[in-house]
């Protein structure tokens, strides 16, 4: 998991030079993250519409509603804008560089900035997560975090063989090595649908555990309901950032 980090936060001072863009990147990541917070609060809004609209009164119910679709219309709008605007940074922050980069190794430097985002606007997602299901419940909250730091302790490993692959490709190719397409694109693919295989069992396994807490009255219906989207959305960025630490890994070798 260290070395995860290690190369994350080295790709972060070689592509972005300058404080400001620095700051940037964390607001870009930061709006990504709210983006998820608003998708489930969305969620949690439709529960509580389903669960007590035959209570409340019919005005508080067009109220939540209308703030129910003009929420999902936002969070929509906010995703799109924060992709767009982010190639267009990049390209602002590569003119500011000073590094002097090799046309050969321009796209690569794309591609890892690409990938960088990425995976940082991931994470802080799936911790505005793990925060979300600490409000609706501590006890599941404990249980997700064990399960997640072992997620992630499984990925730093992959990512580890992935550098070391990667690198052997290179040198491979300096070397004028033949080394088919399905054994280079075949060994990053694997290790990234592993590490999507093994966040689908961890998945199974807090989804047993949500459905026991429920079972004991340990949850409402209603936060339940959220927490099984929750876990749909922390599934999904396991999976994302697994194979983007490949992707990665590969763009981070081939740019050096």
């Amino acid at each position: 998991m260290r070395i995860v980090a290690k190369e994350l936060l080295y790709a972060v001072k070689t592509l972005f030079t300058t404080t400001k863009d620095r700051f940037v990147l964390l607001g870009l990541v930061l709006i990504a993250a709210i983006i998820s917070v608003s998708e489930l609060a969305v969620a949690k809004l439709f529960t509580d519409i389903i669960d007590f609209e035959k209570s409340m009164s019919k005005t508080n119910l067009i109220i939540l509603i209308i703030g129910f679709f003009l929420f999902f219309g936002i969070t929509k709008a906010g995703h799109f804008l924060q992709r767009v605007y982010k190639v267009r940074f990049f390209e602002k922050a590569f003119k500011e560089s000073s590094a002097d980069v090799p046309a050969a190794k321009e796209n690569w430097r794309w591609s890892l900035a690409f990938e960088l985002t990425n995976i940082l606007s991931t994470c802080t997602q799936l911790g505005v997560v793990i925060l979300f299901f600490a409000y609706l419940s501590w006890q599941f909250a404990v249980i997700n975090v064990l399960v997640v730091l072992a997620i992630f302790q499984f990925y730093g490993m992959l990512f580890s063989n992935q550098l070391d692959a990667q690198r052997g490709f290179v040198i491979a190719r300096k070397n004028k090595e033949q080394i088919t397409n399905a054994v280079r694109i075949g060994t990053r693919v694997k290790s990234g649908e592993i590490g999507v295989l093994i966040s689908g069992i961890a998945m199974l396994i807090l989804l047993g555990v949500l459905i026991y807490l429920s079972y004991i009255d340990g949850i409402s219906t209603s936060n339940t309901i959220v927490l099984f989207f929750g876990l749909k959305m922390q599934n999904s960025n396991f999976s994302n950032i697994s194979t983007a630490l490949m992707r990665f890994a590969r763009a981070r070798t081939n740019s050096e």
